[in-house]
Protein backbone atom coordinates (compact mmCIF):
# COMPACT_ATOMS: atom_id res chain seq x y z
CA UNK A 1 0.00 0.00 0.00
CA UNK A 2 1.42 3.09 -1.04
CA UNK A 3 0.70 5.66 -1.37
CA UNK A 4 0.04 24.72 1.97
CA UNK A 5 -2.29 31.97 2.49
CA UNK A 6 -1.53 34.88 0.82
CA UNK A 7 -0.63 37.02 3.42
CA UNK A 8 -3.07 40.09 3.94
CA UNK A 9 -6.14 38.61 3.18
CA UNK A 10 -7.63 39.86 6.82
CA UNK A 11 -10.70 37.65 6.40
CA UNK A 12 -9.19 34.34 6.35
CA UNK A 13 -7.16 34.83 9.65
CA UNK A 14 -8.69 31.93 12.07
CA UNK A 15 -8.11 31.07 15.74
CA UNK A 16 -5.53 28.01 16.07
CA UNK A 17 -7.52 27.90 19.44
CA UNK A 18 -9.75 24.52 19.14
CA UNK A 19 -13.25 25.52 19.42
CA UNK A 20 -15.55 23.78 21.43
CA UNK A 21 -17.19 20.38 20.30
CA UNK A 22 -20.77 19.76 21.13
CA UNK A 23 -19.94 16.14 19.70
CA UNK A 24 -17.78 14.66 21.55
CA UNK A 25 -18.12 10.83 19.33
CA UNK A 26 -19.96 11.42 15.98
CA UNK A 27 -22.35 9.16 14.86
CA UNK A 28 -23.12 10.68 11.38
CA UNK A 29 -20.96 13.24 9.16
CA UNK A 30 -21.79 15.47 6.54
CA UNK A 31 -20.52 18.03 4.27
CA UNK A 32 -19.21 19.06 0.94
CA UNK A 33 -16.20 18.96 -1.26
CA UNK A 34 -12.90 21.23 0.06
CA UNK A 35 -9.63 20.72 -2.06
CA UNK A 36 -9.53 19.14 -5.54
CA UNK A 37 -7.00 18.64 -7.99
CA UNK A 38 -4.46 17.09 -5.55
CA UNK A 39 -1.45 14.38 -7.05
CA UNK A 40 -2.79 10.87 -5.18
CA UNK A 41 -2.50 12.51 -1.67
CA UNK A 42 -1.58 9.96 1.44
CA UNK A 43 -1.30 12.11 4.46
CA UNK A 44 -3.15 15.26 6.22
CA UNK A 45 -2.13 17.32 8.84
CA UNK A 46 -3.41 20.43 10.50
CA UNK A 47 -1.48 23.19 11.14
CA UNK A 48 -1.69 26.60 12.44
CA UNK A 49 -3.84 29.21 11.12
CA UNK A 50 -5.69 25.77 10.01
CA UNK A 51 -3.79 25.74 7.16
CA UNK A 52 -3.66 22.33 5.78
CA UNK A 53 -0.24 19.77 5.05
CA UNK A 54 -0.74 17.13 2.25
CA UNK A 55 1.66 14.76 0.94
CA UNK A 56 0.93 14.32 -2.50
CA UNK A 57 2.67 11.07 -4.43
CA UNK A 58 2.67 12.62 -7.67
CA UNK A 59 2.25 11.00 -10.45
CA UNK A 60 5.34 8.60 -10.61
CA UNK A 61 7.76 10.53 -12.29
CA UNK A 62 9.62 12.17 -8.96
CA UNK A 63 6.79 14.68 -8.50
CA UNK A 64 5.78 14.29 -5.03
CA UNK A 65 5.31 17.37 -3.11
CA UNK A 66 4.09 18.68 0.47
CA UNK A 67 1.08 21.14 -0.24
CA UNK A 68 -0.44 23.60 2.04
CA UNK A 69 -4.07 24.65 1.56
CA UNK A 70 -5.26 27.31 2.85
CA UNK A 71 -9.09 27.70 4.68
CA UNK A 72 -10.36 29.78 1.89
CA UNK A 73 -8.94 26.17 0.06
CA UNK A 74 -5.95 27.65 -2.01
CA UNK A 75 -3.47 25.12 -2.78
CA UNK A 76 0.50 26.04 -2.38
CA UNK A 77 3.98 24.27 -2.53
CA UNK A 78 5.47 23.92 0.29
CA UNK A 79 8.49 21.29 -0.73
CA UNK A 80 8.59 19.85 -4.11
CA UNK A 81 10.52 17.56 -6.19
CA UNK A 82 10.50 14.12 -3.72
CA UNK A 83 10.88 10.69 -5.56
CA UNK A 84 7.63 9.13 -6.97
CA UNK A 85 7.29 5.62 -8.37
CA UNK A 86 4.52 3.34 -9.90
CA UNK A 87 4.22 0.64 -7.50
CA UNK A 88 4.03 -3.12 -9.28
CA UNK A 89 0.46 -2.25 -8.32
CA UNK A 90 0.28 0.25 -10.93
CA UNK A 91 -0.09 2.83 -8.86
CA UNK A 92 2.02 6.26 -7.78
CA UNK A 93 3.92 5.90 -4.50
CA UNK A 94 6.95 7.71 -2.59
CA UNK A 95 5.41 10.16 -0.08
CA UNK A 96 3.74 8.40 3.38
CA UNK A 97 1.82 10.56 6.00
CA UNK A 98 2.89 13.78 7.61
CA UNK A 99 2.45 15.50 11.13
CA UNK A 100 2.47 18.91 12.00
CA UNK A 101 3.73 19.54 15.61
CA UNK A 102 5.38 23.04 17.17
CA UNK A 103 5.99 24.87 13.89
CA UNK A 104 7.28 21.51 12.49
CA UNK A 105 6.49 18.99 9.41
CA UNK A 106 7.53 15.53 10.65
CA UNK A 107 7.31 13.74 7.15
CA UNK A 108 7.37 9.77 6.16
CA UNK A 109 8.56 8.48 2.87
CA UNK A 110 7.41 5.25 1.99
CA UNK A 111 9.50 3.99 -0.77
CA UNK A 112 12.67 5.80 0.30
CA UNK A 113 12.19 4.49 3.95
CA UNK A 114 13.19 8.10 5.11
CA UNK A 115 11.76 11.02 7.97
CA UNK A 116 12.29 14.44 7.42
CA UNK A 117 12.03 17.17 10.22
CA UNK A 118 10.90 20.61 8.32
CA UNK A 119 10.67 23.63 10.00
CA UNK A 120 8.07 25.94 8.63
CA UNK A 121 7.20 28.05 11.58
CA UNK A 122 8.46 31.09 9.57
CA UNK A 123 6.37 29.80 6.02
CA UNK A 124 3.77 31.96 4.77
CA UNK A 125 1.22 30.06 2.02
CA UNK A 126 1.45 32.05 -1.16
CA UNK A 127 4.50 34.28 0.20
CA UNK A 128 7.46 31.82 1.24
CA UNK A 129 8.82 30.39 -1.85
CA UNK A 130 8.79 26.10 -2.08
CA UNK A 131 12.36 24.03 -1.33
CA UNK A 132 13.39 21.51 -3.43
CA UNK A 133 13.19 18.19 -1.49
CA UNK A 134 16.92 17.01 -2.37
CA UNK A 135 18.47 19.85 -0.31
CA UNK A 136 16.77 18.47 2.71
CA UNK A 137 18.39 16.36 5.41
CA UNK A 138 16.44 12.92 6.37
CA UNK A 139 16.72 10.17 8.92
CA UNK A 140 17.20 6.56 7.60
CA UNK A 141 14.51 4.48 8.61
CA UNK A 142 14.60 1.88 5.89
CA UNK A 143 18.54 1.28 6.91
CA UNK A 144 17.44 0.74 10.66
CA UNK A 145 14.93 -2.06 9.62
CA UNK A 146 17.46 -3.56 7.50
CA UNK A 147 19.88 -4.18 10.52
CA UNK A 148 17.84 -5.71 12.37
CA UNK A 149 18.01 -9.12 13.38
CA UNK A 150 14.50 -10.39 13.71
CA UNK A 151 15.11 -14.04 14.26
CA UNK A 152 15.65 -12.11 17.97
CA UNK A 153 12.21 -10.83 18.27
CA UNK A 154 10.99 -14.13 16.96
CA UNK A 155 8.98 -12.09 14.31
CA UNK A 156 9.79 -13.07 10.36
CA UNK A 157 11.69 -10.78 8.21
CA UNK A 158 9.71 -9.37 5.45
CA UNK A 159 12.47 -8.14 3.82
CA UNK A 160 10.64 -4.57 3.58
CA UNK A 161 10.14 -1.14 5.06
CA UNK A 162 7.52 1.04 4.31
CA UNK A 163 7.21 3.93 7.05
CA UNK A 164 3.64 4.94 6.38
CA UNK A 165 2.16 6.89 9.45
CA UNK A 166 3.35 8.16 12.98
CA UNK A 167 2.03 9.95 16.21
CA UNK A 168 4.09 11.49 19.44
CA UNK A 169 3.71 9.50 22.46
CA UNK A 170 3.41 10.44 26.15
CA UNK A 171 7.51 10.55 26.50
CA UNK A 172 7.49 12.75 23.50
CA UNK A 173 9.20 10.56 21.25
CA UNK A 174 7.93 9.58 17.55
CA UNK A 175 6.22 5.86 16.74
CA UNK A 176 6.01 5.10 13.53
CA UNK A 177 4.04 2.39 11.48
CA UNK A 178 6.38 0.65 9.18
CA UNK A 179 3.97 -1.77 6.66
CA UNK A 180 6.06 -3.29 5.30
CA UNK A 181 7.73 -4.67 8.14
CA UNK A 182 4.79 -5.42 10.00
CA UNK A 183 6.01 -3.13 12.74
CA UNK A 184 5.91 0.48 14.78
CA UNK A 185 9.92 1.95 15.92
CA UNK A 186 10.46 4.49 18.03
CA UNK A 187 12.47 7.41 17.30
CA UNK A 188 14.22 8.36 20.64
CA UNK A 189 16.20 11.41 19.19
CA UNK A 190 17.57 12.20 15.85
CA UNK A 191 18.74 9.30 13.68
CA UNK A 192 18.39 6.66 16.97
CA UNK A 193 15.64 4.19 16.29
CA UNK A 194 14.67 0.65 18.09
CA UNK A 195 11.55 -1.79 17.44
CA UNK A 196 8.25 -0.92 19.72
CA UNK A 197 6.09 -3.47 18.65
CA UNK A 198 6.01 -6.55 16.53
CA UNK A 199 2.31 -6.18 14.97
CA UNK A 200 1.18 -10.24 13.78
CA UNK A 201 -0.22 -11.35 11.00
CA UNK A 202 -4.08 -11.81 11.23
CA UNK A 203 -6.12 -15.33 10.72
CA UNK A 204 -8.48 -14.79 8.26
CA UNK A 205 -10.70 -17.69 8.95
CA UNK A 206 -10.93 -18.60 4.99
CA UNK A 207 -11.14 -22.58 4.76
CA UNK A 208 -10.67 -22.35 1.47
CA UNK A 209 -9.90 -21.02 -1.48
CA UNK A 210 -7.55 -18.00 0.20
CA UNK A 211 -4.49 -17.67 2.67
CA UNK A 212 -5.32 -18.62 6.33
CA UNK A 213 -3.68 -15.82 7.36
CA UNK A 214 -2.49 -12.06 5.77
CA UNK A 215 0.34 -9.90 7.04
CA UNK A 216 -1.23 -7.08 9.72
CA UNK A 217 0.10 -4.09 7.06
CA UNK A 218 -0.05 -1.28 10.23
CA UNK A 219 -1.30 1.92 9.18
CA UNK A 220 -2.36 5.04 11.24
CA UNK A 221 -1.73 5.31 14.57
CA UNK A 222 -2.68 6.99 17.45
CA UNK A 223 -2.13 7.74 21.79
CA UNK A 224 -5.27 8.17 23.53
CA UNK A 225 -3.82 8.77 26.65
CA UNK A 226 -3.37 5.26 28.02
CA UNK A 227 -2.44 3.04 24.88
CA UNK A 228 -1.53 3.42 21.51
CA UNK A 229 -4.17 2.29 18.69
CA UNK A 230 -2.72 0.87 15.28
CA UNK A 231 -4.63 0.35 12.31
CA UNK A 232 -4.09 -2.42 9.91
CA UNK A 233 -4.63 -2.44 6.34
CA UNK A 234 -3.77 -5.96 5.88
CA UNK A 235 -2.40 -7.80 2.55
CA UNK A 236 -3.61 -9.62 -0.26
CA UNK A 237 -6.43 -10.39 -0.75
CA UNK A 238 -7.24 -8.10 1.70
CA UNK A 239 -10.57 -10.20 2.73
CA UNK A 240 -13.64 -8.44 3.99
CA UNK A 241 -14.24 -8.02 7.69
CA UNK A 242 -10.79 -9.30 8.70
CA UNK A 243 -8.46 -5.74 9.47
CA UNK A 244 -8.20 -4.88 13.03
CA UNK A 245 -7.41 -2.31 15.31
CA UNK A 246 -4.59 -3.45 17.48
CA UNK A 247 -4.34 -1.83 21.21
CA UNK A 248 -0.50 -1.27 22.56
CA UNK A 249 0.99 -0.14 25.98
CA UNK A 250 3.14 1.91 26.52
CA UNK A 251 5.52 -0.83 27.38
CA UNK A 252 5.29 -2.07 24.15
CA UNK A 253 2.40 -5.42 24.88
CA UNK A 254 0.10 -5.62 21.82
CA UNK A 255 -3.69 -7.11 21.86
CA UNK A 256 -6.73 -6.42 19.97
CA UNK A 257 -9.33 -3.96 20.23
CA UNK A 258 -11.30 -3.68 17.78
CA UNK A 259 -12.20 -5.93 14.97
CA UNK A 260 -14.44 -6.38 11.85
CA UNK A 261 -12.84 -3.82 9.42
CA UNK A 262 -11.60 -4.18 5.78
CA UNK A 263 -8.53 -2.32 4.77
CA UNK A 264 -7.78 0.31 7.24
CA UNK A 265 -5.63 3.40 6.50
CA UNK A 266 -6.12 5.83 9.41
CA UNK A 267 -6.87 6.47 12.91
CA UNK A 268 -7.74 9.90 14.90
CA UNK A 269 -9.17 10.67 18.17
CA UNK A 270 -12.88 11.93 18.47
CA UNK A 271 -13.19 14.98 21.16
CA UNK A 272 -14.71 12.36 22.88
CA UNK A 273 -11.49 10.74 22.65
CA UNK A 274 -12.93 7.55 20.69
CA UNK A 275 -11.53 6.40 17.71
CA UNK A 276 -12.84 7.37 14.13
CA UNK A 277 -11.08 5.17 11.20
CA UNK A 278 -11.10 5.13 7.49
CA UNK A 279 -11.39 2.48 5.14
CA UNK A 280 -9.99 1.87 1.46
CA UNK A 281 -12.58 0.30 0.34
CA UNK A 282 -10.68 -2.60 -1.89
CA UNK A 283 -14.60 -3.60 -3.41
CA UNK A 284 -18.66 -2.09 -3.13
CA UNK A 285 -19.32 -0.23 -1.75
CA UNK A 286 -16.08 1.51 -1.38
CA UNK A 287 -14.16 3.49 0.91
CA UNK A 288 -16.12 4.83 4.08
CA UNK A 289 -15.61 6.62 7.86
CA UNK A 290 -16.26 5.00 10.03
CA UNK A 291 -16.34 4.38 14.24
CA UNK A 292 -13.36 2.51 15.55
CA UNK A 293 -15.19 1.71 18.67
CA UNK A 294 -17.98 -0.70 16.19
CA UNK A 295 -17.08 -1.38 12.70
CA UNK A 296 -21.33 -2.11 12.28
CA UNK A 297 -21.13 1.78 12.28
CA UNK A 298 -20.92 3.99 9.21
CA UNK A 299 -20.37 7.63 10.04
CA UNK A 300 -19.93 8.50 6.14
CA UNK A 301 -20.08 6.86 2.73
CA UNK A 302 -19.03 5.76 0.23
CA UNK A 303 -16.02 8.15 0.50
CA UNK A 304 -13.78 6.77 -2.74
CA UNK A 305 -10.33 5.58 -1.40
CA UNK A 306 -10.41 7.14 2.20
CA UNK A 307 -6.24 7.26 2.80
CA UNK A 308 -6.35 10.09 5.95
CA UNK A 309 -8.78 12.00 8.44
CA UNK A 310 -7.83 14.90 10.70
CA UNK A 311 -9.94 16.94 12.73
CA UNK A 312 -10.46 20.67 12.68
CA UNK A 313 -8.29 22.57 15.09
CA UNK A 314 -10.09 25.62 15.10
CA UNK A 315 -13.52 24.78 13.78
CA UNK A 316 -16.67 22.96 15.67
CA UNK A 317 -17.33 19.39 15.19
CA UNK A 318 -15.16 19.44 11.96
CA UNK A 319 -13.32 17.14 10.17
CA UNK A 320 -11.19 16.95 6.89
CA UNK A 321 -11.43 13.15 5.10
CA UNK A 322 -8.81 12.48 2.15
CA UNK A 323 -8.87 10.89 -0.81
CA UNK A 324 -6.21 9.49 -2.82
CA UNK A 325 -7.61 8.66 -6.32
CA UNK A 326 -10.08 11.81 -6.41
CA UNK A 327 -7.29 13.74 -4.73
CA UNK A 328 -9.62 15.30 -2.89
CA UNK A 329 -10.56 16.65 0.94
CA UNK A 330 -13.91 16.78 1.65
CA UNK A 331 -14.85 19.28 4.45
CA UNK A 332 -17.70 17.63 6.70
CA UNK A 333 -19.22 18.27 10.22
CA UNK A 334 -20.45 15.74 13.01
CA UNK A 335 -24.01 15.05 13.83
Amino acid sequence: MRALLLAGISALVVSSCVQDHKVPQPTKLSGSGFAAGLKFPIGLTVGKGEVLFVTETGTGNNDGQVTAITPDGQKYPVITGFPSVISPEGSPAGLAHLKYKDGKLYILHGILGRLYVYDISAFTPGVTPAVAAGGLPFEDIAGFVASIDFTTLNFPDTGESDPYNLTFGPDGKIYITDAGANIVIRRNSVGSFEVFATVPSIATGIVSGGPPTVESVPTGIVYDGSKFLVTSLTGLPFPAGVAKIFQITPAGALTDYKTGFTGLTDIILSPGNKPVVTEFGFGPPGGRVASGEDAAVTLLSPVATAVSIELSLTFPDTYYVLSYGPGTIQKVTAE
